[in-house]
C-alpha cells in the first residue's frame, strides 16, 4: 500500500488537472465560446470552482509535502497520518462535488463551503498531530507554523459578519493568513527541504537560514493584508509607496537567499530545483510585483476589482502548487529508489510557458481595463470588447497549461512508485 505522503501525491496531481481543466472552462466561457459542452457550467460557477481547485491543489500539495519530509525521516505517527490521509481524500472528494454543482460560496478567496472549511480545519489539525514528533526541527517548524496560520485564516473566515463592512475585513484577514502567510511560509519551508536535496548546502545552514525566510514572508503577509482590512484612510496614503517598494524588496529577497542552492547543485537529476525556481518567480511576480502596485492607495483605488486583482491571487496560489509538484517530483523518485527525472521536462515547459503567459496576457488586460474603464470612463462592456485579443492570449495560456497538467499526470501514472512505496510503510 502506498503512504499517506504518495496519497496526498496523487490528489495533488489529479486536483491540477480539475483545475487546468475547469480554468479553461472559465476562461473560454468569459469569451462566451458557443458550445454544448460549455453551457453546462455557467461562468461564475465555473469560475468559483477554478478557484476553488486551485487553493485545494496549493493546500494539498504542501500537505502531502510537509506529510513526505516528516515520514522520510522516520518521524511523525504512521497510523494518524495514514487515516489523515483518507480523511483528506474524502474532503477533496465533497470539495470537488459542491464545485460542480453549484455549492459554493460567493466569496472571492473563499469559495468552499463553510462545512468543508471546517473539515479542512479539523483534518489539518490531525495533521499537525501526527507531525508533531518532528517539529523539533527547524524545517518542520516553519512548516507546521505555516499550516496552523493557513487553519486559523480559514477559522476566521468562518466568523459571521455584523455589517458588509466588518464582513471584507474579516474576509480580507482570512486571505491575507491562508494564501500570503500561511502557504507561502509552507511553500518555503519545502523549498528548502528541496535544496537540501538537490544542492550541496548544508543542513545545519538550511535550518538557521529557514527562520529568517520565515519572518520574511510573515512581513510581506503583514503588507499585502493591510489594504484589505483598512481600506484607504488618509494615514496610510503616506506609507503606501514606502509599501509598494518594501513588498517586492522582501520577495526579491528571499529569492536572494535561495539563489546559492540553485549555485551549488549536486548529482540531483530530478526537476524539483526548476519547479521550486518557477514557485520562487510567481511569488516575486504575483505578491512582490503586483500586490506590491497595489499598495499605493490611488492605485487600488483603480484596480479593486480588476483582472489584476484576480491575477494576484492565481499567481500566489500557483507559486505554491509550483512548490508542491517541485516535492512530488521528488518525492516520487524517492520512494521509486531512483535518482531520475519523473515527469520530464515538457509537462514542466508547458505548464510554466502556459502560467507565464496567461499572467501576462491577463496582467496587459487589467491595465487597459483600468485606463479605458476607471480613467478615461468607456464602457464596461465596451472595454470589454476592446479586450478580446488579450484575453484570447489568456485562454491560449490557460490551454498550454492544461495540456502540461494532462502530460504531468499521464506520465506521473505512469511513473508512480507502485510496490516502491511499500517500503515506508
Amino acid at each position: 500500500m502506498p503512504t499517506s505522503a504518495y496519497r496526498f501525491f496523487q490528489l495533488t496531481v489529479v486536483l491540477l488537472v480539475l483545475y487546468a481543466l475547469a480554468a479553461l472552462v472559465a476562461g473560454l466561457k468569459f469569451l462566451q465560446a458557443e458550445d454544448a459542452l460549455l453551457t453546462v457550467l455557467p461562468y461564475q460557477q465555473a469560475n468559483g470552482w477554478a478557484n476553488s481547485l486551485l487553493y485545494l491543489t496549493a493546500l494539498t500539495g504542501l500537505v502531502g509535502g510537509g506529510v513526505h519530509m516528516v515520514t522520510r525521516q522516520g518521524q511523525g505517527n504512521r497510523l494518524i497520518l495514514r487515516a489523515v490521509g483518507w480523511l483528506w481524500t474524502l474532503v477533496v472528494i465533497v470539495s470537488v462535488a459542491a464545485g460542480a454543482l453549484g455549492l459554493l460560496e460567493a466569496r472571492s478567496g473563499l469559495e468552499l463551503p463553510m462545512v468543508v472549511d471546517a473539515a479542512i480545519v479539523v483534518v489539518g489539525a490531525l495533521v499537525l498531530v501526527g507531525c508533531a514528533p518532528a517539529l523539533r526541527q527547524g524545517l518542520a517548524q516553519v512548516w507546521a507554523m505555516g499550516l496552523a496560520v493557513s487553519l486559523v485564516g480559514i477559522l476566521i473566515g468562518l466568523i459571521p459578519a455584523g455589517d458588509l463592512q466588518q464582513g471584507r475585513g474579516w474576509q480580507a484577514l482570512s486571505v491575507g493568513l491562508t494564501q500570503y502567510t500561511g502557504l507561502p511560509m509552507m511553500a518555503l519551508a519545502l523549498g528548502y527541504w528541496l535544496m537540501h536535496r538537490f544542492s550541496n548546502l548544508t543542513p545545519a545552514w538550511l535550518e538557521r537560514d529557514i527562520y529568517i525566510t520565515a519572518a520574511l514572508v510573515m512581513l510581506a503577509g503583514v503588507l499585502v493584508s493591510l489594504p484589505g482590512l483598512s481600506g484607504t484612510p488618509d494615514w496610510a496614503s503616506p506609507l503606501g509607496g514606502v509599501m509598494a517598494v518594501a513588498l517586492p524588496v522582501v520577495y526579491l529577497m528571499i529569492a536572494a537567499r535561495c539563489y546559492p542552492a540553485l549555485t551549488r547543485r549536486n548529482a540531483t537529476h530530478t526537476l524539483a530545483a526548476h519547479w521550486f525556481v518557477l514557485g520562487l518567480v510567481l511569488y516575486v511576480l504575483g505578491i512582490g510585483l503586483v500586490g506590491g502596485v497595489q499598495m499605493i492607495p490611488a492605485v487600488r483605488m483603480y484596480t479593486l476589482g480588476t483582472r489584476l486583482s484576480d491575477l494576484q491571487s492565481t499567481l500566489t496560489l500557483l507559486a505554491a502548487c509550483a512548490v508542491g509538484l517541485g516535492v512530488v517530483n521528488q518525492g516520487t523518485a524517492e520512494l521509486r529508489g531512483q535518482n531520475r527525472r519523473v515527469t520530464g521536462l515538457a509537462p514542466f515547459w508547458l505548464v510554466a510557458g502556459g502560467i507565464l503567459g496567461s499572467g501576462l496576457a491577463l496582467g496587459l488586460a487589467g491595465v487597459v481595463q483600468v485606463y479605458l474603464e476607471r480613467m478615461l470612463s468607456v464602457g464596461y462592456l465596451d472595454t470589454q470588447h476592446l479586450l478580446i485579443p488579450l484575453y484570447g492570449g489568456w485562454v491560449l495560456g490557460l490551454g498550454a497549461t492544461a495540456l502540461g497538467a494532462l502530460f504531468y499526470a499521464v506520465v506521473y501514472r505512469m511513473r508512480r512508485p507502485d510496490t516502491a512505496a511499500s517500503r515506508y510503510q
